[in-house]
């Protein structure tokens, strides 16, 4: 993981790269940030729960309020990002029967989605 994207000297292009998809445990189609490595789920069944660390989770907040639209999902209200001095960062999102959220603390990523039609 040695890209601009995971290394804290994300630019402009971070954005603009189109994303791969999440691997194992996450939807199909499901953006994966630039730098990123594919997703080894935490729990995974109704809900599937990925956490990456040492990221740019700046450049990853400005990649999924750009590539969750892109993909489909819809981004709920109340998206956010704050400096103190810390970047913490959450933004909710919904597709079809898909709800969930990716949030940032420090330099550590986390993605949760949460299937409503599975049992």
């Amino acid at each position: 993981m040695n890209s601009a994207f995971t290394t804290g000297r994300a630019t402009a292009f971070a954005v603009a790269i189109t994303a791969l998809s999440a691997g194992p445990g996450l939807p199909a189609g499901f953006p994966l940030a630039p730098g990123l490595k594919p997703c080894k789920p935490l729990s995974a069944s109704k809900e599937v729960l990925c956490e990456w660390h040492n990221v740019d989770t700046h450049a990853a907040y400005l990649f999924y309020t750009t590539a969750l639209p892109k993909a489909g999902y819809t981004i709920l209200k109340g998206a956010a990002e704050v400096r103190s001095p810390r970047e913490f960062g959450a933004i909710g999102f919904t597709k079809g029967t898909l709800k969930g959220a990716v949030s940032m603390s420090g330099m550590d990523l986390t993605i949760q989605v949460i299937d409503e039609a599975t049992k």
